[in-house]
């Protein structure tokens, strides 16, 4: 498998080409270094299917893209030049401060510099997760929830406020790193709740973006400024997830927890999860991420589905709606609530959030699985029948499916 073949070693690879024609030539001429990277995946297409894969791919990759971006700036010069406008084209300004950073890892020094505190919020995370994730904009659209065209003017923004600001290509100072760390592990976060549930297309799980993010934090846990409680618990939160992620499908089909085979969980995984959780108790704060894994603990060890801890989860959500409410830590936790016996207590808190949450498909795939645990089955079809209107991964959809037609079938035997 090389490089063009194996998609997670493709984005790192695209990620690091990008930090390293970033760092030589500064944040002025982003488009053009993103187009020369483009390049030089293009010319390995045409290429190493002829003459084999470079002894190097990364090396070979990074000589292509140098000389790709040296010759669009030439390019650009003179298309300007022929419009009489040539002192408008800016220079390459090297910055050879970021030769060396204690992180030693090209995609965090990427990473630190798209969480620049000259961005808003959003635009940090859009534009990691098209430079150092490589995804692309209809992608960051799904799992962001806003539209394409929203996303490709944030990017634009993005990048033209880090070349106003002459944002330097170096990991921030020791006093600088808390302040943006926070973002940094948004993004980690963000990454990884895009691999463990695709928003979109043909996939359920992209190990690729789960390894990845898994890998990013991992790192971060390595270096003492931000190796802070809440990376252990980010960290704690990734293992224990990522361990049940050989369960979750059965070829293209999702598994739910309560029908998956915990043998196949990945045990070193979840005791990395226990180590990295413990890790995070050293800290005075609690954060999302501590209530977070405190539920990912909770499913990961225990047997089985009858064994797990429903009222710990629904309290450790409660901690998290207060902390940091979302409408997926809602629904969460009227699973839970409805697993400890109080279905017509979650439906009841269900109903209150229709208006607010209509739009998003996973509301009404809860709300037909709480009609069925109801024995309301008719209504159950109908709320399954909404969620299959709304987008979708297709493996996803199939499972909603199959739970409609579960549905029916109660439904026509009762």
């Amino acid at each position: 498998m090389t490089l063009l073949t194996d998609p997670q070693g493709f984005r790192s690879a695209a990620a690091a080409l990008t930090a390293v024609l970033l760092r030589k030539y500064g944040t002025g001429q982003w488009d053009t270094v993103e187009d020369a990277v483009q390049d030089a995946f293009v010319a390995a297409a045409r290429t190493w299917p002829v003459s084999g894969a470079p002894t190097v791919p990364l090396a070979w990759l990074t000589r292509v893209a140098h000389r790709r971006y040296l010759d669009r700036l030439r390019a650009g010069r003179r298309l300007v030049a022929d419009d009489g406008q040539a002192d408008q084209v800016a220079s390459p300004e090297p910055d050879d401060t970021a030769n060396e950073t204690p992180l030693g890892d090209d995609q965090l020094r990427l990473l630190f510099m798209c969480c620049h505190p000259a961005l808003s919020a959003d635009s940090r995370v859009a534009l990691t997760l098209k430079c150092v994730a490589q995804l692309s904009v209809p992608e960051i659209a799904r799992l962001l929830r806003a539209e394409e065209s929203a996303v490709a003017q944030r990017l634009v923004r993005a990048k033209r406020t880090l070349r106003d600001a002459r944002a330097s290509f170096v990991v921030p100072s020791a006093a600088e790193v808390p302040i943006r760390l926070d973002d940094v592990l948004t993004v980690c976060y963000a990454l990884f709740a895009e691999g463990h549930l695709a928003t979109g297309g043909d996939l359920l799980v992209r190990g690729d973006l789960c390894q990845e993010a898994l890998r990013l934090v991992t790192i971060l846990t390595q270096w003492p400024e931000t190796a802070q409680p809440h990376t252990h618990a980010l960290l704690a939160l990734l293992c224990f997830t990522a361990a049940r992620l050989p369960a979750r499908a059965d070829g293209d089909d999702v598994v739910s927890l309560r029908e998956q085979d915990r043998s196949r969980w990945d045990a070193r995984l979840i005791a990395r999860g226990v180590r990295a959780l413990d890790a995070s108790a050293s800290g005075a704060q609690f954060t999302r991420y501590h209530a977070e894994a405190e539920i990912a603990a909770a499913h990961s060890l225990s047997r089985s589905w009858t064994d797990t801890p429903w009222a710990v989860i629904v309290a450790a959500y409660d901690r998290l709606l207060t902390i940091a409410p979302s409408p997926m830590a809602r629904l969460s936790r009227l699973v839970a609530l409805a697993e400890c016996g109080e279905v017509a207590q979650a439906l009841d808190a269900l109903e209150a959030d229709a208006t607010m949450f209509a739009h998003w498909p996973e509301w009404h795939a809860v709300h037909g699985t709480l009609r069925a645990r109801a024995g309301e089955y008719h209504r159950a079809v109908d709320a399954f029948n909404a969620a299959l209107a709304l987008p979708a991964s297709v493996p996803v959809r199939r499972y909603w499916t199959r739970q409609r037609e579960a549905a029916l079938a109660a439904g026509a035997r009762g």
